[in-house]
């Protein structure tokens, strides 16, 4: 039997669960680019932010997937032109519990973390479940 995630790992701030190697774009930047990031990069999202690192945007791979489906050609448009507009985001001391509301709240998948309203780090979904399953681990008999 397995057991469930602790309230330590609930408790833990999100800066311990996210990733602080960040892709990221400008408003200015070209959308084919960014496309070509969140594919050579294998990410779900490209926070946009400005030169001080304040979170302005978010393109994501549901984005760029939906403009391709739609028979729209990237290469003219920037980020900016298609990008989410002031994204949820979380602070870093916020708890890993806390992002797990809102992103379930919001129906998102990625989470921008910011400090003092500059993007410091990202949290996925994915980067949840690989914290929340540190502590499980079959009971020994």
């Amino acid at each position: 039997m397995l057991r469930g995630p602790g309230k330590d790992l609930m408790q833990a701030h999100i800066r311990s669960v996210m990733h602080g190697h960040l892709v990221t774009a400008a408003p200015t930047d070209s959308l084919l680019d960014v496309a070509a990031q969140i594919a050579a990069h294998g990410i779900s999202a490209v926070p946009v932010v400005d030169a001080e690192h304040r979170l302005l945007g978010i393109v994501s791979t549901s984005d760029v997937v939906s403009l391709l489906h739609d028979g729209t050609p990237l290469d003219g448009m920037s980020a900016g032109d298609v990008m989410t507009r002031d994204p949820i985001s979380i602070d870093e001391f916020a708890t890993a519990g806390e992002a797990i509301g809102v992103m379930r709240n919001a129906l998102i998948r990625h989470l921008p973390v910011t400090r003092e309203g500059r993007l410091v780090g990202m949290v996925t979904t994915a980067d949840l479940i690989r914290h929340l399953l540190q502590d499980l681990a079959p009971e020994v008999a």
